[in-house]
C-alpha cells in the first residue's frame, strides 16, 4: 500500500454494489470530493454483490439501517448487525 498524503473527504469500506452506488451518488452531488474505496477481497463485488449471494440488501449487516436501530436516547444498538455478520462470516 502506498503512503498517500492529503485530504480524503469520504472513505467507503467495501467495493460492493452499495459502496459503488453511494460513491457514484456522492460524485454527482460533490464532484470535488476525494473518495477512497477499500476492499479486503481480491475484486470488487465478490461478496454480497456477487450474483450468487446478492439478496438485494446489505445482508452482511454492515450498512442496512434496520440492523442498526436508533434508541430513544439517540444511541445506536448494533447488536442485530453483529449477530447477523457473525452468522454470515464466522471466524
Amino acid at each position: 500500500m502506498g503512503n498517500k498524503q492529503g485530504k480524503t473527504d469520504v472513505i467507503l469500506i467495501g467495493a460492493g454494489i452499495m459502496s459503488a452506488t453511494l460513491g457514484a451518488l456522492l460524485k454527482e452531488l460533490a464532484p470535488e470530493w476525494d473518495i477512497a474505496v477499500f476492499e479486503r477481497l481480491e475484486e470488487a463485488g465478490a461478496e454480497s454483490s456477487n450474483e450468487w449471494n446478492n439478496a438485494g440488501t446489505g445482508h452482511a449487516a454492515l450498512c442496512e439501517l434496520n440492523y442498526t436501530v436508533e434508541k430513544a436516547d439517540g444511541s445506536i444498538d448494533i447488536g442485530k448487525a453483529i449477530k447477523i455478520n457473525v452468522t454470515i462470516h464466522p471466524s
